[in-house]
């Protein structure tokens, strides 16, 4: 049903020597993405805070 591109877990973290480059970029995208919500996050409970005070 399923046609994988790696043969095992080990040859699909290594990929063929590139594997290195891709986790790293994969690393640097979800850290960036959990600190743009966090930060959205904070800024959201801040208006908020800010909204109920002005009323």
């Amino acid at each position: 049903m399923f046609d994988f591109a790696f043969k095992s877990i080990e040859e699909a973290i290594y990929m063929n020597g590139h594997g290195i480059y891709v986790w790293i970029v994969v690393t640097i995208v979800i850290v960036c993405l959990i600190s743009a919500f966090g930060h959205y996050k904070i800024k959201l409970r801040e208006l908020k805070k800010k909204f109920n005070e002005s009323d």
